[in-house]
């Protein structure tokens, strides 16, 4: 049996203020489930930051999605103004849900703590998760990430 340690990762509180995140934005007071236009094609993003700007986008099928041909695209997309990072998330059963991101400055990657926690926060604040503990697998790994409204602690099993 292998021997894991757990190390939370504290994130901070998620930042959804527009002008902070930042994101251009002016409808209501935050981006969450937004239409962003790409080659014609409607994409909702919720907008958080966690210190680098994220845009998230809930998909039906992570697996089957062209993350390195949207991804891209919506990372640099004009109303984000210093780009973003996509990432792109089913909600799973139990409480689950999985997550693939696209780095602006990278490409894609398997994980990074930021992107698990933009997940979870952003599937929580779209109510599409109603409690604040939600397993998120990326790159092949479960993560649970806890939200008690003041901050992010992100589980990593190493």
């Amino acid at each position: 049996m292998k021997n894991t340690i757990e190390k939370k990762i504290e994130l901070g509180r998620p930042v959804i203020s527009p002008v902070l995140v930042p994101v251009i934005h002016r409808a209501t007071p935050n981006c969450i489930n937004e239409t962003f236009m790409v080659n014609g094609t409607p994409y909702k993003v919720t907008a958080l930051s966690f210190g680098e700007p994220f845009g998230v986008v809930v998909v039906e099928d992570v697996d089957n999605l062209s993350v390195s041909s949207i991804g891209p695209q919506l990372a640099s997309h004009p109303l984000f103004p210093l780009g973003a990072n996509i990432v792109f998330a089913p909600v799973l059963e139990n409480n689950c849900a999985k997550a693939r991101v696209w780095q602006k400055n990278t490409g894609e990657v398997p994980f990074t703590p930021q992107a698990c926690g933009a997940a979870a926060t952003a599937l929580m604040m779209l109510h599409k998760i109603m409690i604040n503990t939600v397993k998120v697998y990326m790159g092949g790994s479960p993560y649970t990430v806890e939200w008690d409204k003041d901050s992010n602690n992100m589980t990593v099993p190493i």
